[in-house]
């Protein structure tokens, strides 16, 4: 739920954004490269996450839906 506070913090925010003329800012070559390093590093902590839980991941799924089929 948005509160009075956060819409007034939004609104302003929004208007400084669309209000503003030019940004001088500089972003270096390097940037996306370093963008690109850090989401190719997320994605193969994550994937090196999920095989090293996979069994662990393989017994919770199972013990979960073979309680529920044997209570019935």
């Amino acid at each position: 739920m948005l509160t009075k506070s956060m819409f007034i913090v939004l609104l302003t925010v929004l208007a400084c954004s669309l209000l503003e003329k030019d940004a001088h800012a500089y972003l270096d070559p390097g940037t996306g490269t370093y963008v690109f390093q850090v989401a190719v590093a997320f994605l193969l902590t994550t994937i090196f996450t999920v095989k090293s839980f996979w069994s662990k991941i393989k017994m919770f799924v199972a013990a979960h839906f073979q309680n529920k089929n044997t209570k019935k």
